[in-house]
């Protein structure tokens, strides 16, 4: 029974750090003119009823859009909403982590389009496809009647095939200041089975944004929970626990909604403010693991001395729909990839990639004119002991990632964007590059015994595999708080901890969330509704970092 809860807290591990992304930081908007735009729709319309729902505008708008990411349990993944940046307006800079559609577009591949739907004053047009084995990009740009001066997104586009069955995808968009429109992409991992294929591509729900904010009373040298009675633009109550990190003050919040629907694109988070300045944050943040009560929760890390000298003035920012269009754009697409087949490569492969607790084999490379695909095979949850991947082509090193685990829990997927001059042949050599070594380790068998458990903040220093690991616990509104922190940077953190064992076995909830390889190997466990004094604390495992360490494996011409 322990194995399989240790297994299942494993999942979940994996689940959040796949889907979680880190915070980024803020950048200031060129925002357009809202009503000015909206406006020229209206004018445009046929009919009273197809006009834009108005939402409350009532509170104070900013300038600034902050790119929030996402994170989810195994049970919820939150829809990330629009994600909106200052940027020039050519291909190039939308395609900037897809160089090899870039790639592409430069060499005059891919299938021309150039087909366009209005309504109600909006034009989309899908200029481009980009077809091959290994994935279909479609390259689209928006517009409104007049000069476009407001941020606009779809809330969902799909595509089916002939024969309606749906394929997942995901899209974005940029505003295009110096064209005046917002250019995008919708890419898949789907691919016609043959060298063409009919579909459908549908964009619905044009919905139109901006950001918001309100001012809070937050205490952050008080560590208790603090409440916050919201009341505006479908968020209802945010609460703010305050946790010191060493030279770092974590904001722990959650943020419930009296409108459930707002919960996709509000990105409530707090901005930190010395005069009119926001704030830069000492660390990433992690945004979107649901709550016990289905609440938005947000970690986010600011310096301990920003925030200790009482000067600083907080506000919860978010984004607010303005208006929609709850309309469909649907175009029917003939694609073709024939284009592309010149570059295109198929082999398989047997190559064993040897790790310290298991193993995985290279089985397939899918070489197309935009990315490399490497298929590998593994035990079922093999955790791949590695932060960062490359392939080293011939000495130009591409970096990637992986993909995988959730629809075939025994394969993983690396991509890897291959640029404009890089070619694969029969003779050039090819390596697996992995680094950054995390190892897992289950042996820290004797349990940590917290006496004398009260308010008062004490703590306890232990062995853990070898590592000096100072506790830190007290207990507040009638919870136990459990921190283990180490000074050497090579021990990369404790999972998670617990009490008990067998049925009674009492799993802390974790507080943080920390990531491999962010230098933080801090972390917080909470145990509700403790009334001892005494606990023996046990470990599920513990982690150890290797930066440096580098595992290289040929599989491929010359090097092979």
């Amino acid at each position: 029974m322990e194995n399989i809860t240790e297994r299942r807290a494993a999942l979940m591990e994996k689940a959040e750090q796949t889907f979680i992304r880190f915070l980024e930081d803020d950048k200031q908007l060129d925002y357009p003119d809202f009503d000015a735009m909206w406006s020229r729709i209206e004018q445009n319309m046929p009919a009273a009823d197809a006009k834009p729902l108005p939402v409350d505008m009532t509170a104070p708008k900013r300038t600034r859009l902050r790119k929030v990411a996402i994170a989810a349990s195994l049970a919820a993944v939150l829809v990330a909403s629009p994600v909106i940046a200052a940027i020039s307006i050519n291909w190039d800079h939308i395609l900037s982590y897809r160089s090899g559609v870039q790639s592409a577009l430069e060499q005059g591949l891919g299938q021309t389009i150039e087909k366009s739907v209005t309504i109600d004053g909006v034009t989309m047009t899908v200029h481009t496809a980009i077809v091959d084995e290994n994935r279909t990009v479609l390259l689209y740009s928006l517009s409104a009647a007049g000069e476009p001066k407001d941020s606009l997104y779809f809330s969902t586009m799909e595509l089916k095939d002939a024969s309606g069955g749906k394929i997942e995808g995901q899209h974005s968009q940029f505003w295009d200041k110096d064209n005046k429109t917002f250019n995008g992409y919708f890419e898949t991992e789907w691919t016609p089975n043959g060298l063409e294929a009919d579909v459908q591509l549908t964009a619905s729900r044009l919905q139109s944004f901006s950001s918001a904010e309100r001012d809070i009373t937050l205490d952050p040298t008080s560590d208790k929970l603090q409440t916050f009675d919201i009341q505006q633009d479908g968020i209802g109550q945010m609460t703010v626990r305050p946790f010191v990190q060493g030279e770092k003050m974590l904001l722990d919040t959650a943020v419930s909604f009296n409108q459930e629907e707002a919960k996709k694109w509000a990105f409530p988070h707090i901005g930190v403010f010395k005069g009119d300045t926001l704030l830069k944050e000492a660390s990433p943040g992690a945004f979107g693991k649901p709550g016990e009560n289905g609440e938005y929760t947000g970690k986010q890390y600011y310096g301990l001395s920003d925030l200790s000298d009482g000067s600083a003035k907080y506000k919860l920012l978010y984004t607010r729909e303005e208006r929609r269009i709850d309309k469909d754009w649907t175009f029917e697409l003939h694609l073709d990839k024939k284009s592309m087949l010149s570059g295109t490569v198929k082999q398989s492969l047997n190559v064993p990639v040897p790790f310290p607790d298991g193993a995985m084999t290279l089985k397939e490379m899918i070489v197309t004119p935009t990315q490399i695909r490497l298929k590998a095979s593994h035990e079922k949850y093999l955790r791949i002991p590695y932060l960062d991947f490359a392939l080293d082509v011939d000495g130009t090193i591409l970096k990637g990632g992986r993909w995988g685990g959730f629809d075939n829990p025994e394969e993983t997927t690396f991509r890897f964007e291959l640029p404009h001059g890089v070619k694969v042949t029969e003779q050039t050599p090819v390596s697996f590059v992995a680094k950054y070594e995390v190892l897992e380790h289950k042996d820290a068998k004797e349990p940590i015994k917290l006496t004398n458990i009260s308010v008062e903040k004490q703590t306890l220093t232990t062995k853990v595999g070898g590592y000096d690991v100072l506790w830190t616990y007290y207990k507040q509104d009638g919870k136990l708080y459990v921190q283990s922190e180490c000074a050497d940077p090579s021990f990369g953190g404790v999972n998670q901890t617990y009490m008990g064992s067998g049925d009674s076995r009492l799993i802390g909830k974790q507080v943080t969330t920390n990531f491999s390889g962010d230098g933080n190997n801090r972390a917080i466990d909470e145990y509700a509704d403790f009334t001892g004094t005494e606990a023996d604390i046990n470990i599920f495992w513990y982690y150890t970092e290797s930066p440096d360490k580098e595992l290289r494996v040929p599989f491929h011409g010359q090097d092979k």
